[in-house]
């Protein structure tokens, strides 16, 4: 009962109207350049004006924009990709350091103040890699691909054999067990099946979890080593056709990656939290002390290879879920299957080169719009990341053409090509550390986009602060395959996914004597796995991250060349060109609004929503447990705070849009408060750190500590509710109610 009181008091000061995107955002009718929206399901209310604008302004802004767009050319779009993924660039190596030249000199020919930011980190590459069958029949498994007829860098005997970034040595022998996805319950399951698992090898399939967390499990479940492979039921024949026919991942393509914990803190783990070749005194740890790195050896393979080893497995049948598109029924094992691996790896301080460019700002050159993409590759990387890199570059091309018009950003923008991205966001991790007290004083948001296109779906994640803008820009761009706005293609797939959780939302809402609420397009929240990671969990900067997605069979394979982009996945390269537009107005937007286009009455109601939904699962995790295990800790004053910073948030953002639109005044600050206000609230919402992972700061935002990749929102809050620990759920109260509070203090300075 005491519950239900304080959720009633705090939805009253709360309420869900005044805070809708109509209301805080200025009214206009659509300009002619605006894309022209059909009705969208559910009732669902489109995007009106341009946040951050002065009515007056928008013919102007929308012209440039217009502009850009029509400069973008996919030509230069497959050039780039073309030179780009001539060879294999794994960081560090030589063919690395030639694409940071080559991006270095595109930037500067277009007119950027572009330099190449050498960072030492610690690197491994394979010395020798040899898995092998000892059981039932001997022999040697492939640990590369044999090439496809036609595809010329599929063939390439430079690329390195498949391996692990931040992989252990190791040699070992032992029976196989099928392991499922590796995440921790799938090991527990094992145990509780009475499955032996000490000095075992582990067979896990790639999914649903980070790789490097699929090896942290084994390892801590006493395994001896690890093989990690691709099923054909996750993005093989089950999905599509298999390259070079589709985009389904072919019979020996091999999924190279890191195993680096990611979850517990990105960047070169001989450096944790500080920046490597920063001086000080803190310089480098000695490897062995390295938190964060496996202790045991593991190695990718194809499904290919790995039906060798499935199909000799006995023991038990497989738990429901676990079966795989293999044509055999699956077992856990232990069995026939017995397996021999020898793995050795090079590891060394190397360098590693990212390039950073400016377009300085005409006003506030100080104020910094980023754009990041990264560059190197487990070997050709024509997707990922290459594909955004050739929509950085060609954004970079046209926003320089725009220069020579006249034009100049109010604020900088500033193109980040990182390097090192690929074993744990190294290259923008280390540059972060290292910049950042500049960053929190100065960056108004960081635009990510890792892998462009890899289909036809747009997606976007994102600091909730940054809606209301990304579906603006939404609207002024077109589908290029369904030739409508983006907003409505991408409304109805939300429409289709999420209108069953929105009614019942709804219906909980009610029982709660609560307003229901019509449905909406919102982002999903950040986690971790690209150079976003920095900005927003460490350093509290607004950020995106925005591909076109589709499944991408070839992911870290030989086979993610230039035929497979040119060829397969995007021949005309027009959802290239659709995301260049995208990520350049979105910069445009951010660099020259007169007030910055950030809404933290989102971020508020994100809060509080998520509260909620918590206290439901909560209350689940403890159906039938005893009182000792159930989360009795009261949500009552981050609740509270949450209405606080909402509240603030919406009358800065209403006395913005009156100003701007001559109906009221101006603070005492102008337009300048009000954005340093906007600037700091973000910030304000970083904590100590999370508990054992304290490089994440973020209260709102962080990645599951046992999914790598995947968001636990509120992550006190959240990853106790996953860890069944009622008292780290009460120890995380204070902190969220303080980052909330802290927020609205930040965000009240500006009225």
């Amino acid at each position: 009962m005491k519950r239900w009181i304080l959720a009633a008091a705090v939805a009253v000061a709360l309420p869900y109207a005044a805070a809708s995107p109509r209301a805080c955002s200025i009214d206009a009718d659509l300009h002619p350049f605006m894309g022209v929206l059909e009705p969208a399901p559910g009732d669902i209310v489109p995007p009106t004006g341009m946040t951050g604008f002065a009515p007056d302004s928008f013919d102007a802004q929308l012209a440039r924009e217009r502009r850009m767009a029509l400069a973008i050319r996919p030509d230069t779009l497959r050039r780039h990709l073309r030179l780009l993924t001539e060879e294999a660039h794994v960081a560090g190596t030589p063919g690395d350091r030639a694409t940071a030249e080559y991006v270095l000199n595109r930037l500067n020919a277009y007119g950027w103040d572009a330099r190449i930011v050498e960072i030492p980190v610690l690197l491994n590459y394979p010395k020798s890699t040899l898995v092998e069958l000892v059981e039932p029949d001997g022999g040697p498994l492939a640990v590369r691909e044999s090439g496809v007829a036609g595809d010329k860098d599929s063939r390439d005997r430079g690329v390195f054999d498949a391996f692990h970034g931040y992989g252990a040595s190791g040699d070992v022998t032992g029976a196989v067990v099928y392991a499922n996805y590796g995440d921790v319950e799938d090991f527990a399951k094992l145990a509780g099946m009475g499955i032996d698992l000490r000095g075992r090898i582990a067979l896990v399939r790639y999914g649903k979890v980070f790789r490097g967390l699929k090896v942290r499990n084994a390892e801590r479940a006493g395994l001896a080593g690890v093989i990690i492979y691709s099923d054909p039921a996750d993005d093989g024949f089950a999905q599509a056709d298999p390259y070079p026919r589709g985009q389904g991942r072919p019979e020996d393509a091999v999924q190279r990656g890191s195993v680096q914990f990611l979850s517990e803190g990105p960047g070169d783990p001989t450096t944790p939290g500080w920046p490597s070749g920063g001086g000080g005194k803190l310089q480098r740890l000695p490897q062995s002390q390295a938190k964060g790195l496996p202790r045991i050896p593991s190695i990718p393979l194809s499904w290919g290879e790995a039906r060798k080893i499935l199909q000799s497995l006995d023991g038990p049948q497989a738990p429901r879920g676990w079966q795989g598109g293999l044509p055999f029924t699956y077992h856990v094992g232990p069995g026939a299957s017995k397996v021999h691996m020898k793995i050795e790896q090079d590891y060394a301080i190397r360098p590693i080169w990212n390039v950073i460019a400016t377009l300085e700002g005409r006003d506030h050159p100080e104020q910094k719009v980023l754009l990041g993409n990264h560059r190197d590759a487990w070997t050709y990387g024509a997707i990922d990341p290459n594909s955004g890199t050739i929509c950085m570059l060609e954004s970079a091309r046209v926003l320089g053409a725009l220069t020579r018009t006249g034009w100049r950003p109010r604020r900088s923008i500033v193109i980040c090509s990182w390097d090192g991205e690929e074993y744990g966001l190294l290259g923008s991790t280390e540059w972060g550390e290292g910049n950042a007290a500049d960053l929190m004083a100065n960056a108004v948001a960081y635009l990510n986009v890792d892998a462009a296109v890899s289909g036809r779906d747009f997606r976007a994640n994102g600091s909730h602060a940054l809606r209301d803008l990304m579906g603006e820009v939404l609207r002024d761009v077109r589908d290029p395959v369904q030739n409508r706005p983006l907003w409505n293609t991408v409304v109805d797939r939300a429409w289709s996914e999420g209108r069953s959780d929105w009614a019942r939302l709804n219906r909980t809402r009610k029982s709660r004597q609560e307003q229901v609420r019509p449905f909406e397009w919102t982002m999903g929240s950040l986690g971790s796995g690209s150079d976003y990671t920095v900005f927003v969990d460490h350093l509290g900067i607004p950020s995106l991250d925005m591909r076109f997605e589709g499944l991408n069979g070839n992911y870290h394979s030989i086979y993610d060349d230039f035929d497979f982009v040119d060829r397969v996945v995007d021949p005309g390269y027009v959802m290239h060109q659709s995301m260049t537009e995208v990520w350049t107005r979105l910069a445009m937007r951010l660099a020259d609004s007169e007030v910055l286009p950030l809404r933290y009455t989102h971020t508020a109601t994100f809060a509080y929503d998520e509260m909620l939904a918590i206290e439901e699962r909560a209350e689940d995790v403890a159906a039938g447990r005893p009182d000792s295990a159930r989360f009795t800790a009261a949500l009552g004053i981050a609740k509270q705070a949450a209405a606080r910073l909402r509240n603030s948030a919406f009358a800065l953002e209403k006395r913005a849009d009156d100003a701007l639109a001559g109906r009221d005044l101006w603070p005492a600050g102008g337009a300048a408060g009000i954005n340093r206000a906007l600037m700091a609230t973000e910030r304000g919402l970083l904590g100590p750190g999370l508990e054992g992972r304290p490089w994440f700061r973020h209260e709102l935002y962080a990645p599951g500590l046992n999914t790598g990749y995947a968001p636990v929102p509120l992550p006190r809050l959240g990853q106790a509710v996953l860890d069944r620990d009622p008292r780290a759920y009460a120890r995380g109260v204070g902190p969220l109610a303080e980052a909330l509070n802290r927020a609205a203090a930040e965000i009240e300075k500006g009225k």
